[in-house]
């Protein structure tokens, strides 16, 4: 695993401004089960999606006043009254059963007209509600945003949990955990296709760090690229169609591209020092990536045919694991600082070089939530490695993992 060490140094955006957030409130979710477990559980969960989302700014009903009893949807009056305090958004939800079935009653209500903007009854069971309250939460996002929100995606890591690194898959927000992988060896850096339906991967599993498909609706496996010598740090284009990877066939680390069987390779760059981690602008008309080319290892931009490269990072002595925003505006990556990495930023044209956190450890493996608003990425603050998560500007940071292994190289699902 020599080869593995040596570049799993490489393996280490921000928005400006959001528009202020909508102030929305869940007035209440009814039992009708008497389970008050349930309807915590459908509570908390909720009221946590709405302000992961980074759309609303979710209010406590009963410091407004705000309250209503009854098996029934709440009145207009009442609706109404949560205008006037400044709300612009009410959720009110229920939870009873029909012939066996669990079912979450959703209702969005605009506060100002009173009128319900949203209603749907969820049917499903008691092992599905949590991620049923997701689709719920992910529904109101629509509702004011027109885009898909964060609440149903999964965020794919590295667990040495077993003994081995193995791969493994969770919800968004640190919850049901999953292994992928029995390789018995080391797995590194999953990438999802764009419609997430394939995590590609790497493995030492055949005594080379290979590059593998997993399709994750069948379960089929197959290798992509095993190329001898170096198969690593793999990246999508937007359209699906090819894979951006590094490669040492010809010596040193070079990225080519392929398709998700391993035919067509094209090499893109040519050098005297490593050229890895690459990743596609949204557009898919540019790839950023990591080269040690002016001595150090720094950010470069290029064309997708390998023309025009052009330096990106000036400040800091090793920049390296960028990714690009699905917004286009911004790149993440990891900086190191006094030793340490930490997640930074920067315009593609180079401008505006941001440091996104601080304090003691070692932060590193950066990428973005496909909203933009968020960042993941994988931290050693607080003594073994965990996955965490941040908004864009780098505050509010949540830990996703427990302190009982090693969790490394997130990476979020579309």
């Amino acid at each position: 695993a020599a080869p593995a060490a040596v570049h799993s140094q490489y393996y280490l955006g921000v928005i400006k401004g959001e528009a202020k957030k909508i102030p929305l409130t869940v007035l209440d979710v009814h039992d009708d089960l008497a389970s008050p477990n349930l309807r915590s559980l459908v509570l908390d969960v909720l009221q946590a999606d709405l302000r992961r989302s980074q759309i609303f700014d979710v209010m406590d009903p009963k410091k407004l006043d705000l309250s209503h009893s009854g098996k029934d949807e709440p009145p207009a009056e009442t609706i109404k009254r949560g205008g006037t305090f400044g709300l612009t958004g009410i959720v009110w939800a229920s939870l009873s059963r029909r012939e066996g079935d669990l079912i979450l009653t959703g209702r969005l209500y605009d506060a100002a007209s009173g009128r319900r903007m949203m209603g749907k009854d969820y049917f499903g069971n008691e092992e599905l509600l949590r991620r049923t309250v997701h689709i719920f939460a992910d529904e109101i996002v629509a509702q004011y945003t027109g885009e898909k929100g964060i609440a149903k995606t999964k965020i794919a890591f590295v667990s040495d949990k077993t003994g081995w690194k193995e791969l493994s898959v969770m919800d968004y927000d640190g919850l049901n955990p999953q292994r992928l992988t029995a390789d018995r060896s080391i797995c590194m850096s999953p990438a999802w296709s764009p419609d997430g339906k394939i995590l590609t991967y790497v493995s030492y599993k055949d005594r080379n760090p290979d590059l593998f498909g997993l399709d994750m609706e069948t379960g089929r496996r197959w290798k992509i690229s095993g190329h001898e010598g170096l198969n690593i740090s793999p990246a999508w284009s937007p359209n699906g169609k090819r894979i951006a990877v590094a490669l040492s066939r010809d010596g040193g680390a070079e990225i080519y591209t392929l398709t998700r069987n391993g035919n067509d390779l094209e090499r893109l760059t040519y050098g005297h020092a490593d050229n890895v981690s690459p990743a596609w602008s949204p557009n898919g008309r540019e790839i950023v990536f990591t080269s040690g080319r002016g001595g150090t290892p720094q950010l470069y931009i290029m064309n997708v045919d390998g023309s025009d490269v052009r330096r990106i990072t000036f400040e800091g002595n090793y920049n390296a694991s960028p990714h690009w925003s699905p917004r286009g505006d911004r790149i993440v990556f990891a900086s190191q600082a006094k030793g340490l990495f930490k997640i930074a930023t920067v315009n593609p044209d180079g401008s505006d070089f941001r440091v996104l956190t601080n304090g003691p450890g070692t932060d590193e493996n950066p990428m973005w939530s496909p909203t933009g608003r968020q960042i993941v990425f994988s931290s050693n603050r607080s003594g073994k490695y965990g996955i965490y998560i941040m908004n864009a500007d780098g505050t509010d940071i949540e830990r996703l993992t427990p302190n009982d292994a090693n969790y490394t190289s997130p990476a979020w699902s579309p």
